[in-house]
């Protein structure tokens, strides 16, 4: 499948990666991978354990050599170059910060290893501590700062060196999940105010949409879609794909589509003429396919003024927001409800449902791919 491209594709790129190829033995990490990333943006590789995102980042390293297929930096090739020629900066999720050294120490390493005078080094490690809010661990060890610090400390020892491109793996994936939601907008936060470029893996598509200017789908080596975050939401190129990039997820059901002067489609035992926008997505000669309903586009109603009957299967609170399982035909579907209105139901009791058409996806009943 063509990857979807997006106009920020047409700026000047930081990095480009052009057929890359990387096997170990005979099973393929990555299959024929190419993208370009602009200058002063965040870009995310997203997807699932296995789908090569680490993988990526190491050959744009350097740390490995790819079997076939080239990286440029700015125009220039430099997949025969070693990482010290590389101008790149990586962060991994275990940080590797030196144990016995303090976090002055620790974010100077690469200054001290290059013989910068002592002045410079302690004016830029004051000038980034600043800015990281880290200055009182700069006489501590990484044992005795938590979690929140040691990826401060470790952003700032990358930091530090001004890097063409930092490479992030994974950066906050051992935090808990309030540290996550803070450091990821600090991160955004450092990156616009540096005009720095940043190459994001992660599994997380909340973390995509939070910080990514584009997003890179990875699945098994390949590239499936490149667009921007919200576009992979509303418009995502296949059934996988709109099922990882929401939570909670798709509603994806058997429907038939009976073409006609309105039309008709069959779903979730009941009929449905109009839905514009979905049957310009259908084949003329119509047929079985399947829809993909996200939970904010159900309806709920009394069940007299619905066109679906199902029945309450669960209530989870969310807040302001509950999310309510209901069982229609042997199928579940999920909806958000406000809390307030979910609090009216029980387990057991017969709802209404209707759908939202400007929501609504259909998806090839075989092929899982997005039609129209």
């Amino acid at each position: 499948m063509k990857p979807l491209r997006i106009d920020s594709m047409l700026a000047p790129a930081a990095l480009e990666v052009r057929g890359l190829c990387k096997a170990f033995g005979d099973k393929a990490a990555l299959c024929d991978l190419g993208f370009a990333i602009p200058e002063g943006g965040v870009t995310v590789l997203l997807g699932s354990a296995g789908a090569g995102k680490t993988t990526t980042l190491r050959l744009i390293a350097g740390v490995d050599r790819p079997n076939a297929g080239r990286v440029l930096m700015r125009g220039r090739d430099v997949t025969e170059c070693e990482p010290k020629d590389r101008d790149i900066a990586m962060i991994f999720d275990n940080l590797a910060l030196y144990p016995n050294k303090t976090g002055f120490a620790n974010i100077a390493s690469s200054l001290t290893i290059r013989g910068t005078a002592k002045a410079e080094i302690e004016q830029r490690v004051a000038e980034v501590s600043s800015r990281l809010r880290i200055a009182h661990v700069l006489n501590r060890l990484p044992k005795t700062m938590s979690g929140g610090e040691r990826q401060r400390v470790a952003l700032g020892r990358a930091l530090i060196r001004k890097p063409a491109l930092f490479l992030l793996d994974e950066p906050l994936s051992s935090l808990d999940a309030m540290l996550r939601i803070e450091l990821r907008a600090e991160l955004k936060r450092l990156q616009r105010d540096l005009g720095a470029t940043f190459l994001l893996a992660t599994p997380d598509f909340a973390e995509a949409m939070a910080v990514a200017d584009t997003v890179v789908m990875l699945r098994a080596g390949h590239i499936v879609q490149i667009a921007t975050a919200q576009l992979l939401y509303d418009d995502p190129a296949d059934r996988e794909v709109a099922r990882f990039v929401g939570s909670p997820e798709i509603n994806l059901l058997k429907a038939f589509y009976e073409p006609g002067i309105l039309g008709s489609i069959r779903v979730a035992g009941a009929s449905f003429a109009g839905l514009t926008k979905l049957r310009n997505a259908l084949p003329k000669a119509g047929g079985p396919f399947e829809i993909g309903i996200r939970p904010e586009h159900l309806k709920l109603l009394p069940p007299e003024e619905a066109p679906i009957k199902a029945r309450v299967f669960d209530i989870e609170p969310l807040g302001l927001k509950s999310m309510v399982t209901v069982i229609n035909e042997g199928s579940e579907m999920r909806l958000i409800v406000d809390t307030d209105v979910a609090g009216r139901y029980g387990a057991g009791d017969v709802v209404g449902l209707d759908l939202v058409d400007r929501g609504l996806l259909a998806f090839d009943a075989v092929s899982g791919v997005r039609l129209g």
